[in-house]
């Protein structure tokens, strides 16, 4: 029996709603808490029923969801299209109402996102587009880490519209001190200054610095007028010095990435060059050395004699037959001066440092490195980060690994390209993975081993406000085991001594407590365990920072809006104009129902009502024969 199967597929209109704090930073605030979820509300009302309406609202991140509290602190407009292009790119999307004030200060620009998508999209642009009388901190920037007892500088950009002639005082407070004041004078409609400021940093640790502008009657919003700055105040660095014997991209990637942590400072030095004072560095990073031709092979001895951890990085100039002869840990056989295409393969019973899900799987999709040809053997006390895959065949040859002789680490990457990685990385989590990789790979290499039986480790210091403050912890037993038996507890105490009270999640192995989103502010920690019989205590400082950056811009940018909309044949709409869009979105042929004909063939022998039709017709004829007298 041959069955065809009509399908009617709905099409799909996504409701993308802005829920960032700067749609309500204008006086219409009120109006609009009230306004923008009836309107979403009678979109979705009138549009259900012939299409499949989803609503997404978005603000860093995007959810589906409909409830708005406008209480996200950035806008990423570009993440919007790609969430729908994941979600829907293989299914009948009809259009896209993407309801926003234009405002974006994070991602990319979404004027050539939307191009990908190849659907109309229809704007409703909330906000004004005229400039109101405003005074605005517009940009602090200011060093991350300072050294106790140096001069450390501010730059400070103020902005002013339709206030001319008028004065404000900008004023610097460290801990209630007044320690800068300057009065300015505003001279034109649009004003623009930038000022200067040098403080000592006096006290270690981390610093809060509060900025602020005085008001001026009738400003658009007084949000702005303010700015609050943590500067981490220390009283050294680790230095690592990067070798190498000639220019190549990865050095300034490798260099980049490191010094993304504020903890490191990283030197650049060549082996023809100056190569004093080594023995003030915790980590040396070799490139490609030794060389064929054995170069740098002294200053490697050099180190060796120190017992300065030691990082290689192989490539087509390293010398495999000269560093054999001065590395014990791992040694590179091979007859042919030629490279593989190697990607990563993690090794799942590495248990040095960890990577999360999203890092591996960020790093799945990197382009392979350049590894020397060979047969590598590792020996001693050794362990293996990533595998080398050529292909799609899986090795067992080290790509990244590490080794350990007494209390000297050593450390193997095995293939240059790291600059690939990070170009690619950048659009994948914005350099986030192979920062965190690197970073990994240096602090175990550069610290010592820490012999306590309780440690606390967290990925940074510093979290803005829609962050979640993270830390992870780690028990030993007597033997320097892992152990997850005991509970792990924590006290937090704000800068006005409240306390809050936190356990940690036990692990696998270990424990990991997520505290939730803190206010702005310094906070001490300490966290407690028993080990034994023994307590065991940790203290440590964090900072909650603030995020303003919704209010540093309340003009709305609705040519932004009217650009997505008009080159993927879509239209800009105001909130007056809901009717109109729900009209035209009806009213618009592309945005139709998909008939799929689908083709069945079954036997016969396999339609069980048939079975059933021939029991009860056999069963009729039984009952009416015998009714009969006729068995």
């Amino acid at each position: 029996m041959k069955m065809f199967i009509r399908k009617v597929e709905k099409p799909f209109v996504i409701l993308a709603f802005d829920n960032s704090e700067s749609i309500i930073s204008t006086k219409d605030s009120a109006s609009y808490r009230k306004e923008i979820p009836e309107m979403l509300k009678k979109i979705n009302d009138k549009l259900q029923g012939d299409y499949e309406v989803r609503t997404y609202l978005f603000g860093k991140n995007v959810k589906a969801g409909t409830e708005i509290n406008f209480k996200e602190k950035q806008t990423d407009i570009s993440a919007v299209f790609n969430e729908i292009d994941a979600a829907y790119s293989n299914q009948n999307l009809g259009t896209i109402v993407l309801a926003s004030d234009g405002i974006y200060n994070e991602g990319s620009n979404p004027v050539y996102k939307s191009k990908e998508l190849k659907t109309p999209v229809f704007a409703i642009a909330f906000g004004d587009t005229t400039h109101h009388k405003d005074l605005v901190l517009k940009n602090v920037k200011h060093n991350q880490l300072v050294y106790l007892g140096n001069l450390f500088p501010l730059q400070i950009d103020v902005n002013a519209f339709d206030c001319n002639n008028q004065n404000s005082t900008l004023i610097i407070t460290h801990n209630g001190e007044q320690l800068f004041t300057k009065n300015i004078f505003i001279t034109t409609q649009h004003f623009f200054t930038t000022i200067p400021v040098e403080l000592e940093a006096k006290n270690v640790g981390m610093q809060h610095y509060e900025i602020t502008l005085s008001k001026l009657d009738g400003e658009a919003s007084y949000i702005n007028n303010r700015a609050e700055v943590f500067i981490n105040v220390i009283s050294g660095k680790q230095k690592i010095v990067l070798l190498a014997q000639s220019p190549h991209p990865d050095l300034a990637a490798y260099k980049q990435a490191i010094e993304a942590n504020e903890n490191y400072q990283t030197d650049l030095k060549f082996v023809n060059g100056n190569l004093q004072n080594l023995n003030d560095y915790n980590l040396a990073i070799l490139h490609q050395l030794p060389g064929w031709n054995g170069e740098g092979m002294n200053v490697i001895k050099q180190l060796q004699e120190k017992k300065i951890p030691l990082l290689f990085v192989l490539g087509s100039q390293t010398g495999l037959n000269v560093l054999n002869q001065i590395e014990n840990s791992l040694s590179v056989n091979t007859n042919r001066p030629m490279t593989n295409d190697v990607l990563p393969n993690f090794n799942s019973s590495f248990s040095l440092f960890s990577l999360n899900e999203e890092e591996l799987n960020n790093m799945k999709k990197f382009p392979p490195l350049q590894s020397p040809y060979g047969n590598y053997n590792l020996k001693g006390q050794s362990d293996i980060l990533f595998k080398q895959q050529i292909g799609y065949a899986k090795t067992d040859l080290p790509l990244v690994a590490f080794s350990k002789n007494g209390d000297v680490k050593t450390g193997f990457i095995c293939g240059e390209g790291f600059w690939k990685w990070r170009l690619y990385d950048a659009e994948l989590s914005h350099q986030q993975t192979t920062q965190n990789l690197i970073n990994k790979i240096v602090q175990y290499l550069s610290v010592k081993d820490d012999k306590s039986f309780f440690r606390i480790t967290s990925s940074k210091k510093r979290f803005y406000e829609n962050e979640e403050p993270l830390f992870d912890a780690e028990v030993f037993n007597q033997s320097y085991e892992l152990i997850n038996t005991p509970e792990v507890t924590m006290k937090i105490k704000n800068e006005a001594g409240k306390l809050f009270n936190f356990t940690f999640s036990k692990t696998d192995k270990a424990y990991s407590l997520h505290t939730g989103m803190m206010p702005v502010g310094t906070y001490n920690y300490e966290a407690y365990v028993n080990v034994g019989n023994k307590p065991e205590t940790l203290k440590g400082t964090f900072t909650v920072m603030p995020l303003n950056v919704e209010f540093l811009q309340t003009v709305a940018d609705h040519q932004l809006l009217n650009q997505i909309a008009a080159q993927s044949d879509g239209k800009l709409f105001y909130p007056s104009q809901v009717d109109e869009l729900i009209s035209t979105i009806k009213q618009n042929e592309k945005i139709k129902p998909v008939i799929y004909q689908q083709e069945e063939v079954k036997s016969w022998i396999n339609l069980k009502w048939i079975l059933f039709l021939l029991i009860a017709f056999m069963s009729v004829e039984w009952f009416i024969r015998k009714w009969n007298g006729g068995i």
